[in-house]
C-alpha cells in the first residue's frame, strides 16, 4: 500500500508543473483578453460580427446548401463503386480485398455524415438571419432553402443504405435495415468481438474529441457573452451537449460495473 501511495504522489508531482504551466498561460492570455477589451472596446468587432453573420445568412447559406446537394454524390459515389468493383471482382481467396472495401466503404459512409452535419448547419444558419433582422426573407430562402435540404438529406439516406447493403454482402449475418428504427442496436448486437472492440475504442476516441471541443467551445463562448454579448444560449448548449456525455459515461459506467451484469 505504501509503495502504491509513493507511485501516485510521484506520478502527481511530474505531472502537476506541466498543469499548473498551462493553468498559468491559459490565465495571462485571458487577463490580457480582458484588458484590451475594456481599454479599447469590442463594440466594432461584436458589429461586425453581426452584420457578417447575417450577410452569411442571407447571401452565402443558401447556395452553400446547393452546393451540398450537388457535391454529396461526387464526393459518395467514386468509394461507394470502387469498393463495389472490388467485391464484385472478387476471387474469394485475398482476405485483403475485403478490409480494403470496408474501409473505402467507411470514406463513403465519413462523407456522409459531413455533408448531412453541413446540411443541418446551413438550413438553421439560413433561417438565423430573417428571424433576428426587420429582413424578409429572399425567394431562395423561403422556397429554395428547404428543397436543397430535403435533396441533401435524401441523398445521405439512399447513399447510407448503398453501403450498408454492401456491407451486408461482405457480412451475411448482419441483417439490419437502414430504415428500421432500431438500426444501431441491431447493427452492433450482429457485431463479433472484435467489432465491438473496435467500436468502442472509436467510441472512447470520440468522447476524449468532444470533451476537448466542448471545453473549448465552453471558453470561447463564455469570453464571447462577457465581451460580445452573445447571450447565455450558446454556453447553455454546450455545457448540455457536454453534461450529455460526462454524464452518460458516468451512468453506464455504475451500471455496467456491477457484478453479474452482462455487458452489451
Amino acid at each position: 500500500m505504501n509503495q502504491s501511495n509513493d507511485a501516485i504522489r510521484q506520478a502527481n508531482r511530474r505531472a502537476l508543473p506541466k498543469f499548473l504551466l498551462i493553468m498559468f498561460c491559459a490565465a495571462l492570455v485571458g487577463g490580457t483578453f480582458g484588458y484590451c477589451a475594456a481599454s479599447f472596446g469590442l463594440e466594432g468587432v461584436a458589429g461586425a460580427l453581426g452584420r457578417a453573420g447575417e450577410f452569411f445568412s442571407l447571401s452565402v447559406a443558401p447556395w452553400l446548401l446547393l452546393g451540398c446537394a450537388v457535391a454529396q454524390p461526387l464526393a459518395v459515389l467514386p468509394p461507394y463503386r470502387s469498393a463495389k468493383k472490388m467485391l464484385t471482382q472478387w476471387d474469394g481467396e485475398d482476405e485483403d480485398v475485403p478490409a480494403r472495401a470496408e474501409r473505402t466503404l467507411s470514406a463513403a459512409t465519413l462523407a456522409c455524415n459531413v455533408f448531412m452535419l453541413a446540411a443541418m448547419f446551413l438550413m438553421g444558419a439560413s433561417y438565423a438571419a430573417p428571424l433576428l433582422t426587420s429582413e424578409e426573407p429572399s425567394l431562395l430562402g423561403l422556397l429554395g432553402v428547404p428543397v436543397f435540404f430535403i435533396v441533401t438529406m435524401v441523398e445521405c439516406l439512399l447513399f447510407q443504405q448503398w453501403v450498408v447493403d454492401l456491407t451486408k454482402r461482405l457480412n451475411p449475418e448482419k441483417t439490419a435495415s437502414v430504415y428500421d428504427l432500431k438500426f444501431q442496436k441491431k447493427w452492433y448486437d450482429s457485431c463479433d468481438e472484435a467489432e465491438k472492440l473496435l467500436i468502442g475504442q472509436c467510441a472512447y476516441k470520440a468522447f476524449l474529441a468532444m470533451s476537448k471541443v466542448c471545453g473549448a467551445l465552453w471558453l470561447i463562448f463564455t469570453l464571447s457573452a462577457l465581451f460580445l454579448g452573445t447571450g447565455l444560449l450558446p454556453i447553455l448548449a454546450v455545457c448540455l451537449i457536454w453534461g450529455t456525455g460526462q454524464i452518460t459515461y458516468s451512468y453506464w459506467n455504475i451500471r455496467l460495473d456491477r457484478p453479474g451484469t452482462e455487458l452489451l
